[in-house]
């Protein structure tokens, strides 16, 4: 697919929302527009990604579709979009056997896929035996609005002050973009490491913020005044932990920028004061730099080897990748916490929980109390 570029004025007065990488939640992404009062008085661009890795792949990508038919939103393409519409017009048999593979599997990680859910509606569940060939003529007559819905995303839209794409772009040139493969500008790994600066700002998805993070994880959106970037990607699906992030501006004229998170974690408020650890002290495997030696494993915490020092992590964090020991992201980092705070539970263990507080991941030791729905 070729780079295409929309360019528009943003109107004065009006509040402008932006949010990126809901990835098959479309409960989050409803809850997180109600809590901010989205309304028709409001501005929403969403950056792309509304499919895989989440249980509502095909309601996620037609709320995106509605809320463009009855509000004023703009949605652009993301990787992930660009992957399924190309699997759902391929008529590569052997990649639709792929796709077909990948899904079973999505469907056990995640709780459901795009193809899964298509072939659901159509009544013909998809299990290994579904001869999924000869389905894709019914699936793409029967999802020709979704498909087309696909096609018409732009790669970048351009307005007075901002530039928005699903990874990145390695320069403001446009004009010399438009026509170019979409593809590296939609999956621009690392886009905040790359030391780039612009004179419009250059709000992107993508990439979790959380995997920026040099000490222990933080999920919340990362706004670069100096360099004129804003990363909004909560890794929402992508990890457990993961939220969603809804950055918003009063008008697009204003620097005051505010923001909102949702996820599905558990809420619970601590009863005891923890000090933080030493930040500089705290050591973190991340997603892509996870290998580790155990030394002792233990029901609840193991002890490995990480980068040449000990670390205790959670057992069930330990998992086998190509035939090499590795962790889910975690640190030791322990969080600073008050009596009173909210906290969102990853895991409970008897010596301590692993939380996440004002978007950082770490630890806490104290008593807790579990928050009712009400409360």
């Amino acid at each position: 697919m070729q780079t295409t570029v929309r360019r528009l004025s943003l109107p004065d007065h009006r509040r402008i929302l932006m949010l990126s990488d809901p990835h098959g939640h479309a409960d989050g992404l409803r809850a997180i527009l109600k809590e901010a009062g989205f309304s028709g008085d409001d501005v929403l661009i969403l950056l792309g990604d509304y499919l895989e890795k989440g249980p509502q792949s095909l309601e996620t990508l037609r709320l995106v579709m509605e809320l463009q038919r009855t509000r004023v939103v703009y949605p652009l393409m993301g990787n992930v979009d660009l992957w399924r519409l190309e699997m759902l017009e391929s008529r590569d048999e052997e990649l639709q056997r792929e796709m077909q593979a990948y899904s079973l599997k999505a469907k056990a990680w995640w709780g459901g896929s795009l193809l899964h859910e298509m072939c659901a509606e159509l009544g013909c569940p998809l299990t290994e035996d579904t001869d999924i060939c000869a389905l894709f003529p019914e699936i793409r007559r029967h999802f020709a609005p979704e498909i087309a819905f696909l096609h018409s995303l732009p790669t970048i839209l351009e307005t007075q002050r901002f530039i928005f794409v699903h990874g990145g772009v390695p320069h403001e040139d446009l004009a010399a973009l438009e026509g170019t493969d979409a593809f590296p500008l939609l999956k621009f790994d690392d886009f905040y490491s790359a030391g780039l600066s612009f004179r419009k700002t250059v709000v992107v998805g993508h990439w979790p913020t959380v995997l920026y993070s040099p000490m222990n994880p933080v999920f919340d959106p990362i706004v670069d005044r100096e360099r004129h970037i804003i990363c909004l990607d909560g890794a929402c699906g992508v990890k457990s932990e993961g939220q969603l992030n809804l950055l918003i501006l009063p008008e697009w004229k204003s620097d005051d920028y505010s923001f909102l998170t949702w996820d599905a974690l558990p809420r619970i408020t601590a009863l005891d004061f923890q000090a933080a650890s030493p930040k500089e002290k705290a050591r973190y495997i991340r997603w892509n730099d996870h290998a580790v030696t155990l030394l002792d494993r233990g029901e609840e915490m193991s002890r490995v080897l990480y980068k040449g020092a000990p670390m205790d992590v959670p057992t069930r964090f330990l998992f086998d990748h190509d035939g090499v020991l590795s962790c889910s992201d975690v640190t030791d980092y322990r969080l600073p916490v008050e009596p009173g705070d909210e906290m969102h539970l990853i895991l409970a263990l008897k010596g301590g929980c692993y939380v996440k507080k004002d978007g950082a991941a770490g630890w806490y030791f104290g008593r807790w109390a579990a928050e009712t729905k009400e409360g």
